[in-house]
């Protein structure tokens, strides 16, 4: 018997998604933008953290004012991205393509995915990442990706729904996920990962704006099981409809190296690359996030 807060929060977003989705693009962002507003002025989720995140990372670089400007259009910015992927049923391929500018580096990924080849698209949060998935699906590049099971399975399901209508496909992270991301690579299929967040266990230290992180050590792992290249990628957002999505050169795995060598290896690339990017404009990261990618491991009990 489902709770009646499921039910509740299941309705709303239905509710939500429906009426977003009779709205033009951008009068869609409009409501999305008086949302963000409430909660960032209002209910101030998370503010305090992500101001003292930037200053963290950035010194005394910013002012308070351009401190604060950062983690609004960031908060902003992950609300657009909600809106964006309750609005799927509205999007074809020509309507995606018409607003995500897509990079040169692009096509050696749709290269591998016409020849059967399967990869690894290792993705910050940076712009809206939601769109780089309609993306990836209006260039028939075949996604998928690994979740948790949320609390309310009504939502969860809604969800995986909608993102399955660009072609994107959603893997429960279960004891026998492994198998099914190894089986799904070599069938030809992309995984995309968003690897920036702290790894609550011990992972792979890796050296991040300024700092040492703990993240997954997934992503070399996996590479390294199945042969396929790593294409780190940056979305970002240009005003409020339009988008820049960018593939960076592969980075492949070396077969005859110490495997956690390559592993961090991979990694440190992957992150190097995200580095650059998120110093150069910190807006378009998402500073809110639960695991705060630098905070230190906690030791085991």
């Amino acid at each position: 018997m489902p709770k009646i807060k499921h039910v509740v929060e299941y309705g709303l977003l239905r509710a939500v998604g429906w009426f977003l989705c009779l709205l033009p693009y951008r009068a869609a962002l409009a409501v999305g933008w008086g949302m963000a507003w409430l909660s960032h002025t209002v209910g101030r989720f998370r503010v305090r953290q992500a101001r003292a995140r930037i200053r963290e990372v950035f010194g005394d670089r910013f002012s308070g004012r351009e401190v604060r400007r950062i983690a609004w259009r960031s908060w902003r910015n992950f609300v657009f991205s909600g809106v964006e992927m309750l609005r799927i049923p509205t999007l074809t391929p020509d309507r995606i393509l018409s607003v995500v500018e897509v990079g040169e580096g692009m096509r050696k990924l749709q290269e591998r995915a016409k020849q059967g080849q399967g990869s690894i698209v290792a993705l910050a949060h940076m712009g809206s990442w939601e769109m780089a998935n309609a993306a990836s699906g209006a260039l028939k590049i075949p996604l998928f990706s690994i979740a948790a099971r949320q609390k309310n399975e009504w939502v969860d399901a809604h969800i995986n729904r909608l993102r399955s209508r660009t072609g994107f496909e959603t893997l429960l992270r279960d004891v026998s996920v492994m198998k099914g991301i190894l089986r799904k690579i070599k069938e030809g299929k992309t995984l995309a990962i968003l690897p920036d967040v702290r790894m609550k266990t011990e992972g792979i230290p890796v050296r991040f704006l300024g700092k040492t992180a703990n993240v997954a050590g997934g992503i070399g792992s996996i590479a390294r099981h199945t042969g396929a290249p790593v294409f780190p990628c940056v979305i970002t957002r240009i005003g409020w409809t339009r988008h820049r999505y960018e593939v960076f050169e592969p980075i492949w795995p070396d077969p005859g190296a110490d495997k956690h060598e390559d592993s961090r290896r991979i990694l440190q690339a992957v992150f190097d690359l995200f580095d650059e990017h998120i110093r150069r404009q910190p807006d378009q990261w998402f500073w809110y996030n639960k695991r705060w990618i630098l905070d230190p491991l906690k030791p085991a009990p």
